[in-house]
């Protein structure tokens, strides 16, 4: 069943015709409320309503609930067509279907749990069509993985074949915008037939194989792939046959269908070799029975031995070397002494500065690979050589040329990111480091400095205000962790006005670097701000008050407007009452509406200097003013101001 026009004929003839932009296509099965969070996220986008539509195709599910609930949505959005189709265990049918009723010129794929952040469709479009691209692989953020398709995203790219880092369709997932009339020329579908694991990376083979130009857009973000509680299949394990049956469905894929494009065919290939069958071969190997690591290590061998031959070795570190040349043997012992002997330690980074400079802030890092026990890489130095320090029998068995780690540990480098805590879009920052290598004592570190110019982060554009967090992207042997930037205390952070915003420096209660960025004066909230009164003027029965506020790193001149609650230590007059009800505003940073004290104000900054200008009520001499929104909460001063306007200010507790 289909609701809406379902041919390109019928929408051409249909009054007001807008030509389709793009197909937004949501496979959906017994949906959750998530459903109505991406349904929000639709209604959110910049691209125009009629110049876009949503398919929506429930696979089966088992009672009207779902149907009806799909009804109601699309009741009240004319661009909404909806089908109901018979159960069939995957997502792979319900996309096709929609697919084949998209009248887009792109069609976008999207899970009926994730989202799409608002300039998602307007600017994958306008690339897309710009660059004349078959697919569009547009900025992705995970829920929970703020390191998640960097390297994809470094920079926008109208032509994306033919990078040598990573493959153009990059993660494989079906979260782009591919062009309809390229999948239906090349009648590029997804596998059908019930459960078929990794569906996406055969999709993309597909694409991969017929696409002739691909743009990346990171720029603007584009796809949340939201992580819920309990989402994940709980039967797609190592453990488990079809787990590697359908790896090698995907091994042979690739080796087929990229048969005339071995570039792009190796970049996946070694992909899935890194990712997926060496990756078996880690710490929790160790705890699987005997059966499952006998299980696990023939499974990989046979599809090393059919789909991946040792010219692939030569890309891998030496960690994974060491792992191939053991699996490609058969050795389980040696292999168990790899997981054992030569774990993966994880970077992390520790804040040692930060300082303003002309608007932008200098944070300084100290980069360390440990465990969380504090255990760090084993190695020994031989003769200016650094080498993995390992045990005689899996020394041997690894082979000398395998424990020279010298040129993995002088290309280490740590890099600054800053993210999002609403969004989870993750932005990296302008960034440097030297690695330090104390030979003697087979130790290393990564120093390095980072720069945060909040009017210029999202290439060249403006980070938007809110909360954000910092992490060192840290990146030894091609491998990366990205993890929250660790620092000590508050006290040596300052915050900043820059031009009319708040910047604000400060450590979280997990004990990590973040920042808020605001209106200006929610600058006041900050510990470090102090205000002193500079001049009082009446102005009938007002009283304009201007302090000047230092402790603040300042940079641009302008004025902001803004208010600050005020509070009466004498009772509030019927006139001041009254006036402090009829004013429009809110407390800084807050959207609560008109409130009783609430009183204009404004920051204004001007070659170095920050002046607060409040308008108080003239007949009350002593009251306290509340004001900032710094992540510690608003600050309160209490003012005191005789009848020849003669003013002293003194910051209180919020609790007193």
């Amino acid at each position: 069943m289909t609701e809406g026009p379902t041919t390109a004929l019928e929408q051409a003839a249909a009054p007001g015709h807008v030509p389709i932009k793009v197909s937004v296509v949501i496979p959906t099965y017994k949906p959750t409320e998530a459903l109505d969070a991406l349904v929000a996220s639709l209604d959110a986008q910049s691209l125009p309503q009629a110049e876009f539509e949503v398919v929506i195709v429930d696979d089966g599910s088992p009672d009207e609930t779902t149907w009806q609930r799909l009804t109601a949505i699309a009741s009240t959005r004319p661009n909404y067509r909806l089908e109901r189709i018979e159960n069939s265990g995957w997502p792979c049918r319900p996309r096709n279907i929609g697919a084949d009723l998209a009248r887009g010129e792109y069609t976008a794929f999207m899970d009926h749990d994730d989202l799409l952040y608002p300039d998602a469709l307007r600017a994958a479009h306008a690339y897309g069509s710009a660059n004349d691209a078959d697919v569009v692989n547009g900025k992705e953020a995970r829920t929970h993985d703020a390191e998640w398709a960097i390297d994809t995203y470094r920079r926008d790219l109208p032509q994306s074949i033919g990078r040598a880092d990573q493959h153009p369709l990059t993660p494989t997932n079906p979260h782009k915008l591919y062009r309809s009339a390229f999948l239906r020329e090349h009648d590029i579908r997804f596998r059908e037939g019930g459960r078929v694991l990794w569906e996406d990376i055969f999709f993309n083979v597909l694409v991969a194989r017929h696409a002739e130009r691909v743009a990346t857009l990171a720029s603007t973000p584009y796809y949340h792939w939201v992580t819920h509680p309990g989402s994940g299949s709980t039967t797609f394990l190592r453990k488990n046959a079809d787990w590697w049956n359908w790896l090698d469905e995907v091994l042979s894929a690739i080796t087929t269908d990229l048969a005339e494009k071995p570039a792009e065919r190796d970049q996946l290939l070694l992909h899935q070799y890194r990712a997926r069958v060496l990756a078996s071969f880690n710490a929790a190997f160790l705890e699987r029975d005997d059966v499952e690591k006998r299980f696990i290590l023939d499974r990989a061998r046979t599809l090393v031995e059919n789909h991946l031959p040792t010219r692939f070795d030569a890309s891998l570190t030496r960690s994974q070397q060491i792992r191939a040349r053991l699996l490609r043997a058969g050795d389980l012992p040696g292999l168990l002494l790899a997981c054992d002997e030569d774990r993966a330690v994880p970077g992390a980074g520790r804040l040692t500065s930060a300082a303003w400079s002309d608007g932008v802030l200098r944070i300084d890092v100290d980069t360390a690979w440990r465990s969380g026990s504090g255990r760090r890489h084993a190695l020994a130095a031989d003769g200016g050589r650094l080498l993995k320090r390992l045990s005689p029998s899996l020394a041997a068995a690894a082979g000398p040329d395998l424990l020279d780690v010298t040129a993995e540990i002088e290309g280490a480098r740590s890099e600054v990111g800053i993210r999002s805590r609403s969004s989870r879009v993750t932005w990296m920052l302008p960034s440097t480091s030297a690695v330090a290598i104390d030979r003697a004592d087979a130790v290393f570190d990564v120093s390095g400095t980072a720069t945060l110019d909040v009017d210029r982060a999202v290439f060249g554009s403006p980070l938007v205000d809110g909360l954000w967090d910092l992490n060192v992207r840290a990146t030894l042997a091609g491998s990366s962790q990205q993890a929250r930037l660790a620092a000590a205390d508050s006290s040596a952070l300052q915050p900043a006005i820059v031009n009319g915003r708040s910047v604000i420096p400060y450590v979280n209660a997990d004990g990590f670097l973040s920042v808020a960025i605001g209106p200006a004066g929610a600058v006041l909230g900050s510990d470090v701000i102090e205000l002193v009164a500079v001049s009082a003027r009446r102005r009938e029965d007002r009283v304009e008050l201007s302090l000047e506020l230092g402790g603040a790193h300042l940079h641009g001149d302008g004025t902001t407007e803004t208010t600050l609650d005020v509070r009466p230590l004498r009772g509030i007059v019927g006139r001041v009452a009254g006036r402090a009800r009829r004013t429009a505003g809110v407390a800084l940073g807050r959207s609560e509406g008109p409130r009783e004290g609430t009183v204009p104000a404004s920051v204004a900054t001007s070659r170095g200097r920050a002046t607060v200008t409040v308008d108080l009520p003239g007949d009350v001499h002593r009251f306290i003013i509340t004001g900032g929104n710094a992540p510690a909460g608003p600050r309160r001063w209490q003012i005191e101001m005789s009848r020849s306007l003669q003013v002293s200010v003194t910051p209180l507790r919020m609790d007193s």
